[in-house]
């Protein structure tokens, strides 16, 4: 039963919690369907994520609810008497409690799909958050009818959720149901220890792995941030740092190896829970330009997109390389990296120049007999700060594939100097951001965006906007100078 105290069982309950001891009752097994492998059951969802209440702003919020179904606009009865939209219920309550509006939503779609549902019926309004309705109760108990109307609901719920859990966990380290931090617990026949405050309290609500986890797919798909490949990001409180691609992301197995990538500044700070809807890909274990020797004394190159494999000892050799400098590694601590072209000895830069001839002031990074013309100097200050630059006869440089200019890497944030709008790297597409409001949800620094000439600008692809359903506006991000 959700939410209610008034009963002699949950009164005796309360009276053991005070006294320091718990009963939890004993919960029979059962079957969970598979879910998501994403889906962490002791990390559901963020204390923030349930009591942030400034998460949205009201147009958004309305918006939002607009754009899913039609209680921005269905008429209630609030707690006053006064007929107001359910919208608006909905943000009383939660700027009265401190609760999170978009937990609200998420609270009122799991439990009877109203956010969505064009055409809502009374008795669901009327047991819109499921509270003091257990799974075997009836609605028509005339016990729970105190309870009942929408806006009842939602009153009854916030207060739940920050007077009673909260201040309970606080007081006692458990609410009222032995749900704690910490505090392992049988639910369905599966070990669950909540990592936070809002994950035991979703326990006591709602004491099942299905309707929990019925909650973590509905606030994924409306909430939960598309980090573009390439993103770089630094888990909150854990520090752990992570790069998401291709939908999963991959740890950085230390420090040295994301430096290797990316200065440490570029990673954006996003809570350990919102990484949790990513499942986890493999760990990146190397530097770049790594030199490994395995087990089968393969020698190989790490580079920013794989593994290259040394055809020969004489072509480790030739370009300066020692045994000194070898990693030991196993063949399986290589099996996520892409197998690339080999290094033979005809090779020419293997790890990539920096060249321009003396009839030219045009740099061309060369790698593997391939140059691509570096369009500005923006380049060289973002990726080359290191690399010398070598003056090589024009008549060599001639004899070198040309590839297309050199581009942005996944991830960098880049505007034109006259151009207001500010884009996302993608895969080699540029992907407009279309407000501020997105770009700092997404959790970007206003000092990381790279102003490059038009020039550069124009001849990128571009791609997709950046989409967030609750917060999409017309129009595109422009910088804080503009």
């Amino acid at each position: 039963m959700k939410g209610k105290y008034f009963t002699l069982k949950h009164l005796l309950a309360g009276a053991l919690l005070t006294a320091g001891i718990l009963l939890v009752p004993a919960v029979k097994a059962q079957t969970i369907p598979d879910l998501d492998p994403a889906f962490n059951p002791n990390l559901i969802i963020s204390d923030d994520d349930m009591f942030n209440v400034h998460s949205m702003g009201y147009d958004y919020f309305i918006n939002f609810i607009k754009s899913k179904g039609v209680l921005a606009s269905l008429k209630v009865t609030d707690i006053d008497g006064l007929e107001k939209t359910a919208a608006d219920v909905i943000w009383r309550v939660a700027q009265s409690y401190k609760i999170n509006p978009k937990y609200l939503l998420v609270l009122l779609q799991k439990e009877q799909s109203l956010v969505q549902n064009p055409n809502p019926s009374e008795r669901s309004l009327d047991w819109a958050t499921g509270y003091a309705v257990c799974d075997s109760c009836s609605k028509d108990d005339p016990s729970i009818q105190e309870f009942k109307g929408f806006a009842n609901q939602l009153e009854w719920a916030a207060k739940q959720h920050r007077e009673k859990y909260l201040m309970q966990l606080l007081t006692f380290g458990v609410t009222i149901a032995g749900r704690g931090v910490g505090k392992s617990m049988d639910i369905n026949g599966q070990i669950v220890t909540p990592a936070n405050n809002a994950t035991a309290m979703l326990y006591t609500y709602t004491p099942h792995i299905r309707g929990n986890y019925n909650l973590w797919q509905i606030w994924r798909r409306w909430f939960s941030l598309p980090y573009p490949n390439g993103t770089i990001v630094r888990g909150n409180p854990s520090q752990q740092a992570y790069l998401i691609q291709n939908g999963v992301k991959k740890k950085f197995a230390n420090e040295s190896v994301l430096l290797s990538m990316a200065e440490a500044d570029k990673a954006i700070s996003a809570s350990d829970t919102e990484l949790s809807n990513y499942p986890d890909g493999e760990t990146i274990k190397f530097t770049k330009y790594s030199l490994i020797k395995t087990e089968k004394d393969n020698l190989y190159l790490i580079t920013g997109s794989g593994k290259r494999q040394f055809e020969s000892q004489k072509a480790f050799y030739k370009f300066g390389f020692i045994e000194d400098e070898l990693i030991p590694a196993l063949e399986e601590d290589l099996s996520d990296l892409a197998l690339l072209q080999p290094i033979t000895e005809k090779d020419i830069f293997p790890m990539g120049a920096l060249v321009k001839t003396n009839k030219s002031s045009t740099v061309w990074y060369v790698e593997n007999g391939v140059k691509y013309p570096l369009l500005d100097e923006v380049f060289l200050k973002l990726y080359f700060t290191r690399r010398p630059i070598k003056t090589v006869a024009h008549e060599t440089v001639e004899t070198y594939e040309t590839g297309q200019p050199y581009t942005f890497n996944s991830g960098e944030l880049v505007k034109g100097n006259s151009d207001p709008v500010v884009y996302v790297v993608e895969d080699n597409y540029l992907r407009p951001i279309p407000s501020e409001e997105v770009f700092e949800k997404m959790g970007w620094k206003w000092s990381n965006i790279v102003i490059a000439p038009d020039r550069v600008i124009a001849v990128q692809n571009i791609g997709q906007a950046i989409e967030l359903p609750h917060l999409n506006q017309p129009g595109t991000v422009q910088t804080a100078q503009e």
